[in-house]
C-alpha cells in the first residue's frame, strides 16, 4: 500500500455508527506513526524509477554516441552540461538549507555529506580545466528548480527537506554505482572526475542511510506536513525528469521524447 494512501477501515453495516467511529479513532494513531522515511520511499517510488531511466541518462552511460574519439567528445560535452545544471541546483539548495538551519523541520536534515557543490566544481575542473568558470552555464535549464527552492526557503522551509531527499537518493545512495559508470564512460583513473559521487563510501553507505532515516523521522513535522513533503519530493523528481528531457533534446545524435515520430 502506498505510504500516502488512505487506510481503508472496515465498517459495520450501519454507516456512521458509534462502532465505526470508535474504530476510526483507534486507527488514527497508527496512521500518524508512519515514519517520513517510509512515506517518502513508497510515495516517490514511481517518479524515482522514471528519473533513473530517462533517455538522456541511458544514453550518457550506455554508449549512445559510440566508443570512438568523437563519441567520447560528445558524451563528455553533455555530461559537463549535466554537471553545470547540478551545480546550479546544489548551490541554491545549500544556500536555502543553510539559511534555515535553525528551523525545527529543517535542521535535522542538514548533513555535511549532502553539500556537493564544491565536489561538482572539482569535477568540472577535471573536465574543463582551471578555466571552467569561464564556460557559460545553461541557466535556462535549471530556472524552474532553482526558483522553486528559493520560494520554499521563504514560504515553506519544511519542504526543502523533499529536495534534499531527492539529491540524497540520486547522488549519495547511488554514488558508488554512478561513480563507477562515469569512470568507465570516460576512462578515468584514481577517482578523478567523480568527486560528486564520493561523499559516502560503499562500506559506510548503510550506516549513513540509517542515520539519515533516523534524523528524518525525528523531524518536527505534523502529519499534514509530512504528506506535503512527499508531494514535494514527487515534484522534485518530476523536475529532474524534465531536465533530462531538455538535455536529450539538446544532445547531438539523440532524439528526445516526441522527436522523430
Amino acid at each position: 500500500m502506498s505510504a500516502t494512501a488512505v487506510l481503508r477501515i472496515a465498517r459495520p453495516f450501519a454507516a456512521g455508527s458509534e462502532a465505526s467511529s470508535a474504530v476510526a479513532r483507534e486507527m488514527e494513531p497508527l496512521l500518524e506513526r508512519i515514519p517520513l522515511s517510509k512515506r517518502l520511499e513508497e510515495g516517490t517510488a514511481a517518479p524515482r524509477r522514471e528519473s533513473e531511466q530517462t533517455l538522456f541518462m541511458k544514453g550518457l552511460f550506455r554508449g549512445a554516441w559510440g566508443t570512438g574519439v568523437y563519441g567520447q567528445f560528445v558524451r563528455g560535452r553533455h555530461y559537463v552540461t549535466y554537471l553545470q545544471c547540478l551545480l546550479e541546483v546544489y548551490e541554491a539548495l545549500e544556500e536555502a538549507l543553510e539559511s534555515q538551519r535553525t528551523h525545527a523541520a529543517v535542521g535535522g536534515f542538514v548533513f555535511p555529506e549532502l553539500w556537493r557543490s564544491h565536489a561538482i566544481q572539482e569535477d568540472l575542473s577535471c573536465f574543463l580545466g582551471e578555466e571552467w568558470r569561464d564556460t557559460p552555464r545553461p541557466l535556462h535549464l535549471t530556472t524552474t528548480h532553482v526558483t522553486r527552492i528559493h520560494e520554499l526557503a521563504e514560504e515553506a522551509p519544511h519542504l526543502l527537506v523533499a529536495h534534499a531527499y531527492v539529491r540524497y537518493i540520486r547522488d549519495i545512495l547511488s554514488g558508488p554505482m554512478l561513480g563507477s559508470m562515469v569512470s568507465r564512460a570516460f576512462d578515468l583513473t584514481d577517482g578523478e572526475g567523480i568527486a560528486l559521487y564520493q561523499s559516502v563510501g560503499p562500506s559506510s553507505l548503510e550506516i549513513f542511510q540509517r542515520r539519515v532515516n533516523r534524523n528524518m523521522d525525528a523531524l518536527n513535522l505534523t502529519d499534514d506536513e509530512m504528506r506535503e513533503v512527499v508531494q514535494e519530493a514527487r515534484l522534485a523528481f518530476r523536475i529532474e525528469i524534465q531536465l533530462s528531457d531538455a538535455l536529450s533534446r539538446g544532445a547531438l545524435g539523440m532524439k528526445g521524447p516526441g522527436q522523430g515520430r
